[in-house]
């Protein structure tokens, strides 16, 4: 009944419970967006991000404030601790928004909750006929608000096409002959287009809302308002200006494939929610707007999304398991040769993750491909691989013997029952310490340490209740052993190198000590990365252009360069997203173009070429874009690249900040480093984040020259706003749709400095003064964007490590740049991103390691009540484990990671219950009347097949993982090749080194515990 109940439970949990490739590793995060058109980076940050910075200094529980001031955009973003409820961060950001003194007009927002990866739906809207502007249209007003309603969005942002204003481009001769002003003309644009209220009136019994209706409807109405008069003849706007729909100046643009200008959707997921329902939601949605929703010309068109991701990854999970499940059968029929021990032994594989699935599900945890993926069955199964060992061989024992089967099993199972309750608690102590880990390791290691565990109890309930009961129902005709020739050989080998090893114990340990400081010299040349990096099956490729590059210029190299990845047979579709969406979600200029480059599954023939991986796919396209002088081509992820900006705050998961007030002496010092570490072996990619340098058109108003006309410097900076950079003045409704009113000079008239300098400033007695009278006009340079962190202006120098491990080539960068730069005095630097998680990591590892060994030696304290054997078992474990572990690494090229760590604390707990499998045994043998020696020896031979067994069924068990290259494989990789060597290395010297040790220490009359 228990089992029908686990059985049941576990498949319904496991339908119910969501699976995403893996968890959101970003912290709790508020983000501040806002927008201020027409402001420089200076005046953006001088008024708008450092009020909003002074107030949310001190806000609770807050880790780092970052900003980015640029053109026309302050993007603020607090990050908190990982404890922190994101509705709690929020509400006090909401509440100290209020008390920031900002510019009249300027309304900070807070961004949508989603997180870094929480982008899992990107779509295209195709038209054969409609203009990007239509299509953008329908994209704000239509789409988006549709997609917003679905359970678990967060937001759909919307990249590319134009948004439509209606526009009233001035005359400014116009403007003179009649005597007005700009100012004149804006303001009686906003006093014409409105609708009153006129309250209600009864009259025949009924009831009358009054209500006057002065609504601006189209562009006719816009001309027919009224700004001034002449002699009683009306001067309406038409008559000093041109109405039109035009669009609001580009911030940015989005291609397609072969379409420059197409108009994109990004759907970000709330924070919390699962992928796959959100998904579900979202594609039942995209199907309704297609069929129902939508004109019939234009549809959504799908180009990424997280579900396949998910469903590759888990592919490659599910065929790693399922290798894994048929070698240990193999291993198990192997050496007991029967099929109804292995089947026994199998049933338990299933079932122990059915009660996992149970217990994950009852605590709402999704599944991902590494809380699945790292499952080891072999592990797992290793308590009932003893259990049903010592049954089998104790029934074996009794063939053509006369016994009562149920007594044989029941004392079969008790000799075993405390060591296996021991070992599994054991290992359970070695994923224990995982749980204090924090940051984005602790996020992506607590689900594979909460699964394992689970299973780990699951199993020992079905190894100490349903083995025996169904050994008894299926070995009632008693068991015969078959004789096992391979395995007997192997015994026989073994009893003579093992009296060999017993003899000579100061040789075997020295031999072994030997090997084990052999290994350990490897240690230095191995390297350390924080963690292996996720495949995605996407590549997302980043061109850095020169920061001063105009719209123009840009948006004729990306189709370019949108061309060349095309070429590639490897390549599914390509999308290019140039500057940054309007509503300031991606604060960024023109001189940034990113790629999303979808792929082909690598088993497809595309892959069978020159080009047959992801590596090579990035060098060959590497070398074709040389072709492009002057940019900058960095390459990622989708979701990586979108985790590592906001853990970092630029666009790189690795940087070096300098911090500081003066932004020259920020970016020289960038510069030397950047020139510093182009020398140091393993540094690619070097950018510096420059942010001087942005051609400024500077119009410094003369106070005395306007005291003498009597104007004010508000009346010339309204004629610069309004005129030049445009003044929304009202909106236009059409429906449910806004669109702005914008009032701005013909683009003639402000296409040069010259031109600007003409411009006519109206005086309070009806003079027009060209604004070059009363100001001075020059070109200068500025800042194209000011970054901050912590009340602190910085500039980052962005790179990456090839050819290389992580922490061995930063050290290296470190030592250079330490001779070769000095920073002045109030000015600091620091080694941000990836390597400071490496470090944190690291410094967690430091703790949590130790706290395993300590966990394992109190709990083999309590099995044995001494020091001495747990002393041997822990001494013979450290000299065996670590060898084939570190070898393996070493050849594999795999760098020391969070992820091998890992295994090596679960490695540490398999390896301590072989020993404890050996030790139990050799004690019961004591206890029985044997001598030391013999004990020792009979112990080690009668136990070998257990030993062999629990060993090779959790080696091979990850042995798939281990060799895998599938998408999903990465994180689990390093986890995997680490136990498996270790496990071999523990198998081969462990067999001689943990009798001798306990012979070595065992003296008679010790109390001997089982």
């Amino acid at each position: 009944m228990l089992t029908a109940f686990i059985t049941v439970g576990g498949i319904l949990s496991f339908q119910r419970m969501p699976v995403d490739a893996y968890p959101d590793l970003s912290p709790p995060q508020v983000e501040i967006i806002t927008q201020w058109p027409d402001h420089a980076a200076e005046e953006v940050e001088r008024l708008v991000t450092l009020p909003l910075e002074l107030q949310m200094n001190g806000v609770p529980h807050m880790v780092v404030m970052r900003s980015i001031s640029l053109y026309g955009l302050s993007d603020l973003i607090l990050t908190f601790e990982e404890s922190t409820n994101d509705y709690f961060a929020r509400q006090i950001v909401f509440e100290r928004l209020a008390q920031a003194t900002l510019p009249t007009g300027v309304t900070p927002t807070m961004a949508p909750l989603f997180s870094p990866s929480g982008l899992v739906y990107r779509y295209v809207l195709e038209s054969p006929d409609r203009s990007p502007q239509e299509l953008k249209t329908i994209e704000d007003w239509v789409v988006e608000r549709a997609y917003r309603s679905v359970h678990g969005v967060a937001d759909d942002s919307g990249f590319g096409g134009t948004v439509m204003q209606y526009q009233v481009l001035l005359d400014p001769a116009r403007i003179y002959g009649y005597h007005l002003t700009v100012p004149q003309v804006t303001a009686a644009l906003a006093a014409n287009n409105a609708n009153a209220g006129g309250g209600f009136y009864s009259q025949g019994g009924q009831f009358y809302y009054v209500r006057g209706i002065g609504l601006v409807r189209n562009t006719d109405d816009i001309g027919n308002v009224v700004v001034g008069a002449n002699k009683g003849v009306p001067i309406r706007v038409r008559d000093v200006g041109q109405v039109t729909i035009g669009h609001a100046p580009r911030l940015g643009e989005f291609g397609f494939q072969k379409n420059d200008d197409a108009v994109e959707g990004v759907i970000l997921m709330l924070r919390g929610e699962q992928t796959q329902n959100v998904l579900k939601g979202v594609e039942a949605k995209t199907e309704e707007l297609n069929r129902q929703i939508l004109p019939s010309d234009v549809k959504i068109r799908p180009y990424y999304d997280r579900s396949e991701l998910v469903d590759l990854t888990t592919d490659t999970v599910e065929a790693n398991l399922l290798r894994g499940m048929v070698l240990v059968l193999l291993v198990l029929i192997f050496f007991l040769v029967s099929i109804r021990a292995a089947i026994i032994v199998a049933l338990t594989i299933p079932l122990s993750l059915l009660f996992a699935f149970i217990v994950l599900h009852a605590h709402d945890v999704a599944a991902n491909l590494l809380s699945i993926g790292a499952i080891d069955f072999g592990i797992v199964i290793d308590g009932t691989v003893v259990m049903m060992e010592n049954i089998y061989r104790e029934l074996a024992l009794r063939e053509g013997q006369s016994y009562e089967l149920n007594e044989v099993i029941l004392a079969a199972a008790k000799d075993v029952d405390r060591p296996i309750f021991y070992s599994v608690a054991v290992i359970l102590a070695g994923y224990l310490p995982i749980y204090a880990l924090t940051g984005p390791a602790g996020k992506l290691f607590h689900p594979m340490a909460e699964t394992m565990s689970f299973a780990l109890v699951g199993a020992l309930i079905l190894t100490l209740t349903l083995v025996p009961v169904l050994a008894s129902y299926w070995f009632r005709r008693g068991v015969r052993e078959k004789t096992n020739r391979p395995y007997e050989w192997m015994k026989e080998k073994y009893a003579k190198y093992l009296d060999w090893a017993l003899d000579r114990p100061g040789t075997t340990l020295a031999v072994a000590a030997l090997i084990f400081g052999a290994t350990l010299l490897l240690v230095p040349f191995i390297g350390g990365e924080f963690m292996p990096h996720l495949d995605e099956g996407a590549l997302w490729v980043r061109a850095t252009m020169p920061y001063t590059i105009s719209f123009e210029e840009a948006s004729q190299i990306a189709p370019q360069i949108r061309d060349i990845l095309r070429s590639y047979p490897q390549v599914t579709v390509v999308g290019s997203e140039l500057g940054r969406p309007d509503d300031g979600t991606d604060p960024t200029g023109f001189f940034n173009c990113e790629f999303y480059v979808g792929l082909k599954a690598y088993k497809d023939k595309a892959w069978r070429g020159d080009v047959s991986d992801k590596k090579q796919l990035i060098e060959s396209i590497n070398k074709k874009l040389t072709a492009f002088p002057g940019i900058i081509f960095n390459y990622t992820q989708p979701a990586e690249d979108a985790v590592d900006e906001a853990l970092t705050g630029l666009k790189s998961s690795l940087a070096v900040k300098i911090y500081g007030d003066d932004l020259t002496v920020l970016q020289d010092k960038a510069i030397q480093i950047k020139n510093t570490l182009a020398k140091v072996p393993g540094f690619t990619e070097l950018t510096v984040v420059r942010e001087l340098g942005q051609p400024s058109l500077l119009i410094d108003v003369d106070r005395d020259k306007i005291a003498r006309y009597g104007i004010n410097v508000a009346d010339v900076e309204a004629v610069i706003s309004a005129a030049v950079g445009g003044q929304a003045v009202t909106q236009v409704i059409q429906g449910e749709k806004l669109f702005d009113l914008v009032v701005r000079m013909q683009p003639q008239f402000r296409s040069s400095a010259h031109e600007i300098g003409n411009l006519l400033v109206g005086t309070p007695d009806g003079q027009q003064i060209p604004l070059s009278q009363l100001a001075d006009i020059r070109q200068g340079n500025g800042a194209s964007f000011i970054y901050r962190e912590n009340n602190s202006r910085y500039i980052g120098v962005q790179y990456s490590i090839e050819g290389r491990d992580l922490e061995r080539a930063v050290r290296d960068g470190q030592t250079e740049v330490a001779k070769a730069v000095s920073l002045p005095q109030g000015y600091q630097m620091q080694w941000g991103g990836e390597y400071s998680q490496f470090l944190e990591a690291k410094s967690q590892m430091y703790f949590i390691g130790p706290l395993a060994v300590v966990l394992i030696f109190m709990i083999l304290f309590a099995l044995y009540g001494n020091f001495k054997f747990p002393v041997t078992i822990a001494l013979g474990v450290i000299m065996t484990e670590p060898v084939g572990a570190l070898i393996a690494l070493k050849l594999t090229h795999t760098p020391f990671s969070v992820s091998s760590v890992l295994g090596l604390l679960a490695l540490l707990g398999v390896s301590v219950e072989t020993a404890v499998i050996l030790v139990s045994y050799i004690n019961k043998l004591r206890n029985e009347g044997l001598d030391i020696r013999t004990a020792t020896r009979e112990a080690s031979l009668l136990r070998l097949r257990p030993i062999m067994m629990t060993a090779l069924v959790a080696c091979l068990g990850l042995l798939p993982a281990a060799l895998s290259t599938g998408i999903g494989s990465d994180t689990q990789k390093p986890f995997a090749i680490v136990i498996v060597a270790g496990l071999i290395s523990r198998l081969f010297i462990g067999f001689f080194v943990n009798p001798v040790l306990y012979e070595m220490v065992a003296r008679e009359g010790d109390v001997l515990q089982v």
